[in-house]
């Protein structure tokens, strides 16, 4: 008997013979009779056949027997001798052999018949017999299996598969499964590949594939070969430089830019790509690479991260010798930026970008001052002119993010230069055409914006600039639920937290009047704290409420919520996080406080809708703030002009019982700026300039009289009810063409609607799948964010690289468009791909 596990035949023959009621007939031949004994023994017992032996001269007979006497049960055919060739006329066999099954009982058989392979493909299993060695490995080939294997080609990459762990039987993933673990210093996949001989079958596989050979490949080699021609290929070029050379791809370089274009997409390797990505720039020596190409070409690439780097140089360098609109390819900064950022290593330079793309918006939007109206300048300043503070602020704001940021120290000296040009003209214009009566006035706020029929919560957030809350405006507009209206207001001067707290809440015609250091009275009441402001309410109101952002967001549930606010009619909350930051030391943290409040604003409004059941809210400030980062020399400041003990002198304002005529202020009576009758002087700078004091906290100030620090934001925001959220837009494929021919196909898509107030942007992958759900081509990002009214405008095509292996006569594959961000497919379209010749090539291995 062999040394096969005979009750293993056994138990594999009993499987071939459940055939569910219909006859089956398979042949066993044993030339070298191993089981002969065993057979006449009847050491293998049949659950749903017989057994019949087979001699070689009883074939006519055996023949009559089984088409003519028994037709109906199945056998087992054990024949000790050689198959009967089909050509031999002798075979009287051959009708019955060609419609039965046969069984060989070497391991390489059993394997076989175990996983279907078919018998033309015996060789080859033969030559890979060690791999079938172990159990275990079948198991995994067995699981790897997605299908029948049909060609040499789907048997080896299974094994290669195998042997590195790699996610599906495909070449592709096979490499990316090589470049993940050579990225760790790691070699055990490889050195299996080489254990198990197919380490031959994988270079020709890649060359066939990729286009990459060699006289002696490594897969440090191949890793060379592809960042190299990806480089380049995205360069537009397809020859490499003589240094580079032996990685040369000439005939293939799309198909290794579209693997590096999907692996380096895939999140799941990531981190691998990115240190292969340094490690082959150090070895290639990528600077002297990228300093011999121009920028127009570097656009596209992004392989290296380096070239992020270079892009930023060069646009650094524009903006700071006053080429202020530079354009590469035809595409403007701000295209350059989108595209950019979307790139691969794009995130890690979200705040080098941004701090570009906002610093040449600043340079843009500086502008000479010729107005001779008041109201001109300020409705400029509503409509436009704000931009500039917010450009500034989040031109700093991005800047603070880069750790290192020496290189833009240039850039931050001219934008600091313009802005602060721009802050002493709008500053000295506003103060030649000042007219208090030309928006109304803080002091009439609770009449005009707080006292309501409906109920209210009133969002005082110290030190809210108008270009903050028109950012504000914007982040709630992209809520459904919520419908906004910006308007602004005057504060009084100075526009401080003390005055302008208590102006707001005055009604009807309750006094208003500072007494000294921060105090100042409503209707006879002091303003100071929290509590006095309620008080200050309750008389008008019984069913007012004045209360902190803190206590309202510690409420641990809606119900602790709803009792808070239950009865009440009009609800003050007081949120503080600019005027505390500046205020204290932490000037430099000022524009952080700025996002915190965005967000912090955006979030507790639907918190109060819903929780509370309120449906209006009002936004507003009681005094903005000029912010420079740069330092403040003494020769900037003005001489402090006061000589009065009992003088009030702040950094933008001095309150006197004297006027002071100096050069560079402006003055008028506090009774004016406050109405009431107070004789005292208010003086104030006629630029952005503050008057030399001791301390600290020289560049966050406000008190003064500016567009910045006077034009108080009123953001009424009203609460639909029973609105949804705003839907992400959709995109639906517009060609035709359901048919791929070829390895690769242009697709033209439609972005539905324009991005709107019940509309927002979304970014969706597209990609091809086999009816497996395994991935046959690249990725592409759509990203659905397009505003143009014109639906010819919101048209993209995108490129589509399919891998090349073998497909069936129409096989069916499916166009998969899956919204990145909730990872829902949108829809997934029914394609068949064409291609007879792909995949297969004629070589032995």
């Amino acid at each position: 008997m062999s040394d096969l596990n005979l009750s293993q035949i056994q138990t594999r023959l009993n499987e071939l013979f459940v055939t569910y009621g219909e006859r089956k007939l398979i042949f066993w031949f044993d030339p070298k009779k191993e089981f002969e004994e065993d057979i006449d023994n009847g050491q293998i017992v049949l659950n749903d056949a017989q057994l019949y032996k087979l001699a070689p001269d009883n074939q006519f007979e055996t023949k009559r027997f089984f088409e003519l006497e028994d037709k109906d049960n199945s056998y087992l055919i054990y024949a000790p001798f050689e198959r009967m060739s089909d050509d031999d006329e002798n075979n009287f066999l051959l009708s019955l052999l060609k419609y039965s099954g046969t069984f060989n009982a070497d391991r390489i058989s059993l394997i076989m018949t175990q996983l279907n392979i078919p018998a033309e493909l015996r060789a080859v299993m033969e030559t890979y017999a060690k791999f079938f060695g172990a159990k275990s490995r079948v198991a995994s080939f067995e699981k790897m299996m997605t299908g029948e294997i049909k060609s040499r080609e789907e048997l080896e990459m299974t094994l290669m598969a195998v042997l590195t762990r790699a996610n599906t039987a495909q070449l592709y993933s096979v490499i990316q499964a090589l470049f993940v673990e050579y990225s760790a210093d790691l070699s055990d996949s490889y050195d299996q590949l080489v254990r198990f001989d197919l380490a031959p079958a994988f270079w020709q596989y890649v060359a066939h594939y990729y286009g990459y050979t060699t006289i002696e490949p490594t897969i440090q080699s191949l890793v060379i070969a592809f960042f190299a021609n990806t480089y380049f290929g995205q360069l537009g070029y397809q020859e490499l430089p003589v240094g580079l050379k032996d990685y040369e791809v000439l005939d293939q370089t799309m198909a290794i830019v579209s693997f590096m274009d999907g692996v380096m997409n895939d999140s799941r390797y990531s981190a691998s790509i990115d240190r292969l990505s340094a490690d082959i720039y150090r070895l290639i020596n990528g600077d002297k690479l990228l300093d011999k190409a121009p920028i127009e070409e570097l656009i596209d690439a992004d392989v290296f991260e380096v070239i992020h780097s270079k892009i930023i140089e060069y646009y650094i360098a524009q903006l700071t010798n006053d080429d202020l609109t530079p354009l590469i390819n035809g595409m403007s900064l701000e295209e350059i930026v989108v595209r950019k950022q979307r790139a691969h290593f794009g995130f890690r330079y979200e705040h080098q970008y941004q701090a570009i793309l906002n610093a040449q918006k600043l340079l843009n939007s500086v502008t000479i001052f010729n107005m001779n109206r008041f109201s001109d300048l300020v409705k400029d300043y509503e409509d436009e002119l704000y931009l500039i503070d917010q450009y500034y602020r989040k031109f700093t704001l991005h800047l603070d993010q880069i750790d290192e940021h020496a290189n833009f120290a240039s850039l931050q000296n001219v934008v600091e230069k313009y802005y602060k040009q721009f802050l002493d003209e709008i500053g000295r214009t506003w103060n030649e055409l000042l007219s208090l009566d030309e928006r109304p006035s803080v002091l009439d706020f609770y009449d005009n914006y707080a006292k309501s029929k409906t109920k209210t919560v009133v969002i005082i957030s110290d030190a809210l600039r108008y270009e903050i809350a028109k950012e504000i405006q914007q982040s709630v507009e992209n809520e459904k639920k919520f419908s906004t209206k910006m308007t602004t207001i005057f504060s009084v001067l100075p526009s401080v937290t003390e005055f302008g707290k208590a102006a707001s809440l005055r009604s009807g015609q309750e006094s208003y009047e500072y007494l000294s250091g921060n105090d100042v009275h409503v209707n006879g009441l002091p303003t100071q704290g929290t509590k006095a402001r309620d008080k200050v309410l309750k008389v008008k109101n019984p069913n007012a409420l004045a209360i902190t952002y803190s206590d309202v967001v510690d409420r641990s549930n809606a119900k602790e919520l709803r009792d808070l606010f239950n009865g009440k009619e009009i609800i003050y909350l007081y949120h503080d996080q600019i005027d505390r930051t500046g205020d204290h030391g932490q000037e430099m943290q000022v524009f952080d406080a700025a996002e915190r409040t965005v967000k912090e604003l955006k979030a507790v409004i639907p918190y109060i809708a819903n929780g509370a059941n309120v449906q209006r809210f009002v936004i507003t400030g009681d005094h903005g703030f000029i912010y420079t980062r740069s330092t403040i020399e003494e020769y900037e400041k003005i001489e402090n002009p006061s000589n009065l003990e009992n003088d009030r002198v702040e950094r933008r304002f001095i309150i006197s019982d004297h006027q002071y005529d100096e050069i560079g202020i402006k003055s008028m009576r506090l009774g004016t700026a406050l109405r009431n009758n107070d004789q005292r002087y208010i003086h104030f700078s006629e630029t952005s300039t503050i008057f030399k004091k001791a301390g600290g906290g020289q560049n966050y100030s406000h008190g003064g009289s500016s567009p910045q620090e006077m034009m108080i934001p009123v953001l009424e925001v009203n609460v639909a009810r029973g609105s949804a959220q705003k839907e992400p837009v959709s995109v639906q494929l517009m060609t035709a063409k359901r048919k791929v021919v070829g390895l690769s196909i242009s697709l033209e898509f439609y972005q539905t609607e324009a991005i709107s107030d019940s509309i927002t942007k979304a970014q969706y992958a597209l990609y091809f799948e086999d009816k497996h759900g395994f991935r046959i081509s690249n990725e592409n990002t759509y990203y659905a964010d397009s505003t143009a009214g014109a639906s010819s405008e919101r048209f993209t095509n995108f490129a589509f690289e399919f891998v090349n292996r073998n497909y069936e006569t129409n096989e069916d594959i499916y166009l998969v468009i899956k919204n990145e961000e909730t990872k829902v497919e949108l829809d997934r379209v029914d394609f068949v791909i064409d291609n007879p010749f792909a995949g297969g090539f004629g070589f032995d291995i």
